[in-house]
């Protein structure tokens, strides 16, 4: 078995290429009180490829509005600063990381997670003051950085994760000596994203080892199994991941706003696609 040395893997992550201007400009935006719709809307504008692909999910059937809606800045008024700014990440992140053309699967199991971690948060009554879209849509993004790096060691490493039926992330650690939480913790620091959230990809297979952002670590490791459940598992994966008892607990929903939850994600799979389409429709 080929053995990658991990010191050679974290260099090559962190002289990958950084987030894109715009991406940073529309995050720096998003935390000034005095910005508004029209200043996010020239961020964005600016980049006319980002404003044409976010324009084109808008106006998928995802969200259904009864009109076109025909700019960046009245679609930040319809659907506010947030929600945005997480479709803007998605669409970077998609444009950023799809030039080793990973799975499809991949991309859908990540939005099911961040949609996922966005409804749970609604439902908390203490949910995390920030992150849970970027932290789902991110968890697994050190499987698209090693599949990028090495994908023939990675092609294999799925072969055997499926072949053994086992968790893809043990078989990482044998072949690389890191995992994909790891790896795209890494990627996350490499990106200056917010702490919590690094946190919360590097730990989201064991929640309970985060050192401080526990409350979105907890709703990310239960975001993946949710989206497992939903349907939109990663089919790198040998195997789903079993039900995170004690991050669901520590969640405070009770099992009927849970049961709630996985239904109601469990119905959504069609539009999900239809925003992936939308995302992915520019390429």
């Amino acid at each position: 078995m080929e053995i990658i040395n991990p010191y050679q893997t974290i260099a090559r992550i962190r002289s990958m290429p950084g987030l894109p201007a715009v991406l940073t400009q529309v995050m720096e935006t998003m935390q000034d009180p005095e910005a508004s719709a029209l200043d996010l809307g020239q961020f964005i504008a600016s980049d006319q490829t980002l404003a044409a692909a976010l324009l084109r999910v808008v106006n998928s059937a995802y969200y259904g509005f009864y009109r076109e809606i025909s700019s960046v800045t009245t679609a930040i008024v319809i659907l506010g600063f947030l929600e945005v700014r997480n479709l803007v990440l998605a669409v970077t992140a998609y444009n950023t990381l799809s030039a080793s053309r990973p799975a499809q699967g991949l991309w859908r199991h990540s939005l099911e997670a961040a949609i996922g971690a966005q409804r749970a948060a609604r439902l908390m009554s203490a949910p995390p003051a920030a992150g849970p879209f970027v932290a789902g849509l991110l968890h697994d993004v050190g499987k698209v950085v090693l599949q990028d790096l090495y994908p023939e060691v990675y092609r294999r490493a799925v072969g055997q994760a499926r072949h053994r039926a086992e968790a893809v992330r043990v078989v990482e650690r044998e072949m690389f000596q890191l995992d994909h939480a790891e790896a795209g913790a890494i990627l996350a620091e490499h990106w200056n994203l917010p702490e919590p959230v690094v946190e919360a990809i590097r730990y989201h297979h064991e929640p309970g080892h985060a050192p401080n952002a526990l409350k979105l670590t907890n709703l990310t490791a239960y975001a993946d199994y949710l989206a497992y459940e939903a349907g939109g598992g990663d089919p790198a994966n040998g195997v789903p991941p079993s039900f995170p008892a004690e991050a669901a607990r520590k969640l405070d929903l009770s099992d009927r706003q849970l049961a709630q939850l996985k239904q109601d994600m469990s119905g959504a799979g069609e539009k999900i696609d239809e925003l992936l389409g939308a995302i992915h429709g520019g390429r």
